[in-house]
This record gives structure tokens, sequence and C-alpha cells, in this order.
């Protein structure tokens, strides 16, 4: 395969994909349909960088049985979770109702972003430009992405409130799962169903003590069901068992040059 050349197109290209990715993947220019000009946009920048390799540096390049699979895994996915969050909440006194279908809209697109930008291209980097071992890059990838959480609620964003330990612990292990998902397969199809189903119930519902009818923050949300000691067994099972499907991965096919 021809080289990929990750670095040696216009810088210009790299600060529109990340400029793309953090104006319009999320609520910084408001509209809920902002996330999908997002990803119109990141696809059309990535395209530009790697030319015909972008599908497999973004984790797109995805086959058909892979794609059907992939939202088997979100139905999967979906179900489970809801049901799970919906027994955390009866537990803690806290009733869960849908909101509209903008919201969903929304979900969809920027976890697609995500997993594109934090995900597929971050890990393709660091394993072929920084020479990391994927093992050694999932569980480093999983740290800042378990920190970051801590970091935005506690001074960044507007509605601030402290990310507990064991919801962070719980972050790290599913950042590792996830990202044992993209090195095992190639590909974001599996990591986006797990991020995308998750993320539809606990922010796409709203959430809502039971007796005064207040709503709960994002990051009594991420705490609450995150928190949870049954969250914290399963996603330390999924990332012992995701570690198990990559001890013999094969290295990433695709060549930088020089």
């Amino acid at each position: 395969m021809k080289a990929v050349r990750l670095f040696s197109r216009p810088r210009f290209l790299v600060a529109m994909l990340l400029l793309s990715y953090l104006l319009f993947s999320y609520y910084a220019l408001g509209g809920w349909w902002n996330s999908s000009v997002g990803t119109v946009l990141i696809l059309f920048f990535s395209y530009r960088l790697w030319n015909k390799d972008y599908l497999k540096i973004t984790g797109l390049k995805v086959s058909l049985k892979s794609v059907i699979f992939s939202f088997l895994s979100l139905t999967f996915f979906l179900i489970a979770f809801y049901f799970l969050i919906l027994v955390i909440a009866g537990k803690n006194q806290v009733v869960i109702s849908l909101t509209n279908w903008q919201s969903y809209y929304h979900t969809f697109f920027y976890t697609l972003n995500e997993e594109i930008i934090l995900g597929a291209i971050v890990i393709n980097m660091a394993v072929l430009k920084l020479k990391m071992k994927p093992i050694v890059v999932s569980v480093v990838l999983a740290i800042i992405f378990s920190s970051i959480h801590f970091i935005f609620y506690k001074w960044v964003f507007l509605n601030r409130g402290t990310i507990g330990i064991l919801t962070l612990t719980t972050l790290f292990f599913v950042g590792i799962l996830r990202n044992n998902l993209i090195i095992k397969t190639g590909h974001i199809g599996y990591s986006w169903a797990l991020h995308f189903s998750w993320m539809v119930i606990m922010f796409g519902l709203f959430h809502s003590y039971l007796d005064s009818g207040e709503k709960l923050l994002e990051y009594e949300r991420f705490n609450l069901y995150l928190g949870s000691k049954g969250m914290l067994i399963l996603s330390f099972l999924g990332a012992i068992l995701s570690f198990l499907f990559i001890i013999n991965q094969k290295k990433i096919s695709i060549k930088l040059p020089g």
C-alpha cells in the first residue's frame, strides 16, 4: 500500500480538521444539527489530508458484515444499557423519560465524530508516527479519557461538579474497552455502537429526582450511573476481556513514509 502522508499535508488542513470537530460536534455554535455538519467537514478534511486512505485512518473502512454486526451490537447495547440505568435510577429515586428526536440526532453524530477524531485517528497516529505499542496506546488514551472528564467538569464546563473516583475508574476501564475494540477491528463500528448507545440513554433522556422533579446535572448522572459498583465491575470485566482479544493483534498495515 502506498505510504500514508499523515504529516506532509499543509498544517492548515490539520487545523481545520480539529476546528471542525471542536466547533461543530457540540453546542458551541448552537443548533441540534451542528454535529452532522461536523461529520461532513471531518470527512472532507480527512479526505484532503489522506486521499484514498482516509477511510482506514478514520476507522470508517467497514465491511458490510461489520456494519450489520455493529448495528446488531447497537441494538443489544441500547436494550441492556436502558434496563441497567433503569435499575440504578430506581434504586436512587430517579425517573427517566424521553426527550425529542433532535437530541438523538445530535448524539448520533457527535459520538461518531468523537470516535473518528479521539478514537481511530489518535490511535493510528500514536501507533504509526510515535511507534507506540497498541496496548500502551490503549492504556494511555484511557487515562487521558478519564482525566479529561474530571478536568472539564471541575474547571471548564458551566455546570461544574466533581467526578468521583469510582466514576473515573469506570471511565478508565470503558476507555480501554473502546480503544481495544478499535485496535482489534481496525474500524469504529463497535466502539461507536457502545459509545452512542450509552450516551443516548444517559444524556438523550430526561433524568430527574422523583420527590422534587429537579433534573440531574451532567456530572451527577456520571456519578450516579458510572459511579455505581455494578458499572465498575462490568467495565472492569469488559476491559480485561478486550485485552485478551488484542494480545496477538497484528501491527496496523498502514505505513508512513521514510
